[in-house]
């Protein structure tokens, strides 16, 4: 064989060689592109499962876990110590032992038999049928609750809390022996405390349904679930006819305590930001006058008087805190009631002697030391997660901000009297101060005057 045809054989097969080669990595990927495919398939398969038949109805979340801004601050109030209500601390170990308990007061409910419809098989398929609507109250997906477990859940915790309103009440006799009212009295604001907390609720649906099943028939002292529940609850203030209106629209106990103890308005603006007021120690340098107001969560402002909705605080207060975690979670009208009366609140007590000076004028009622309540109010607004707040608040605290600055005047004679006529160690002698003070006393006079000629 000749050279070159020793070449052009070599030639050949390298030529066979490299087309093994390229066929070979053609069917290497069109494998790889197999898997590729297949698992792209799997993978949209999976998406599609998740795919939800209807559209998600945020409306109907209105319990919430408590915004970790506001539970670090102060945990024990947002936590049950007794009782666990719903999902979020169900099966918790250190509150088994009320367990027991709810099912003892189911246990006689069934054997009282109220009304016709008092049969645990009935009571069992209407709160069934309103499931899915039920575990659309909560914001956290319910998956580890099986439908006969959230079921049975619903109807034991909900029975209880209505057996022990009623008992509280007095339409339905307590047990000599019951525990709940017969050890100790210290369970009472604990238990009516753990009823109200946010992560501790039912929707207020089922609770209705439970009491129209289980109402006394027909000579019960409670015509409607919210007449029942306004006699237990913590609420402040009066109850008008329009609260009790309101409260049809009740979503749970926390939000009825809520509707109750505000003067909620839904046409209520909004404003994004709110305006800090000066302290109450500072408005009381300039002559602004201080009154409770007698009313329902408020506060008003006119011609030089402050009106103030009375405030109970003891050791702790876990309903307050709720109610205004609550308005943080929320979206939709009157929001932000309680949460802008706390900022307010917040803004004029910075001190002690605030706080004081509130007390005397019977704002605020407690039997905590002064810089412990200082401190509760400066903890709730640090723990706010928006600055939003009600558009009536804010113009009052916008016309508190205005009336005092206007009034310049007398803050710089308070500043004087405070710096030099109460300080002799000053390089002002008190004489000075004294014909100082005098001057300005009388351009205070004059511009008094001519801002009432003017307006």
């Amino acid at each position: 064989m000749t050279e070159s045809n020793v070449n052009e054989h070599y030639l050949i097969e390298i030529k066979e060689e490299e087309e093994s080669v390229i066929a070979a990595n053609n069917v290497k990927n069109q494998t790889l592109s197999g898997h590729q495919n297949e698992e792209n398939v799997n993978i949209a398969s999976s998406i599609r499962r998740k795919l939800p038949s209807k559209a998600p109805s945020p409306t109907s979340t209105c319990i919430y876990r408590v915004p970790d801004a506001l539970k670090k601050l102060h945990e024990k109030d947002f936590v049950p110590n007794l009782v666990s209500i719903g999902p979020f601390h169900h099966g918790t170990k250190n509150l088994q032992a009320m367990e027991e308990f709810k099912l003892w007061y189911l246990h006689q409910l069934l054997d009282r038999k109220p009304n016709p419809e008092t049969n645990l098989e009935h009571i069992v398929e209407k709160i069934r049928s309103m499931e899915d609507y039920c575990r659309e109250c909560y914001n956290e997906k319910l998956d580890h609750l099986s439908s006969e477990a959230f079921v049975e859940m619903m109807v034991v915790d909900g029975c209880f809390i209505l057996e022990y309103y009623r008992k509280r009440t007095g339409e339905v006799p307590a047990d000599t022996d019951d525990p709940l009212f017969n050890i100790s009295l210290a369970m009472l604001p604990t238990l009516t405390s753990d009823l109200v907390m946010l992560e501790n609720q039912l929707p207020w649906r089922v609770l209705d349904c439970l009491f129209q099943l289980t109402k006394q028939v027909p000579n019960g002292m409670y015509k409607s679930l919210s007449e029942l529940t306004r006699s237990c609850l913590p609420i402040w203030g009066t109850v008008s006819d329009d609260h009790v209106e309101q409260t049809l629209e009740s979503r749970h106990l926390l939000d009825n305590v809520r509707i109750l103890s505000a003067e909620l308005d839904k046409k209520e603006e909004i404003m994004p930001f709110w305006d800090s007021m000066p302290s109450a120690s500072q408005l009381q340098q300039i002559g602004v006058i201080f009154q409770p107001n007698r009313n329902n969560i408020n506060i008003t402002f006119l011609e030089g008087v402050i009106e103030i909705a009375p405030i109970t605080i003891h050791g702790d207060n876990p309903v307050f805190r709720n109610l205004i975690a609550l308005e943080q979670c929320e979206s939709g009208p009157h929001k932000y009631q309680i949460s802008t009366y706390a900022r307010a609140l917040g803004d004029l007590i910075k001190s002690s002697k605030d706080v004081e000076f509130l007390m005397q004028k019977e704002i605020i009622h407690t039997s905590l030391n002064k810089e412990d309540i200082a401190g509760f109010f400066n903890d709730i607004c640090n723990g706010f997660a928006t600055s939003s707040c009600c558009k009536s608040f804010w113009q009052v605290s916008s016309t508190v901000r205005q009336y005092y600055k206007q009034h310049w005047l007398q803050r710089l004679i308070v500043y004087i009297k405070h710096n030099y006529l109460y300080n002799p160690s000053s390089i002002w002698s008190v004489s000075n101060a004294v014909v100082l003070i005098i001057i300005l006393t009388v351009l205070q006079t004059i511009y008094s005057v001519l801002s009432y000629y003017n307006s």
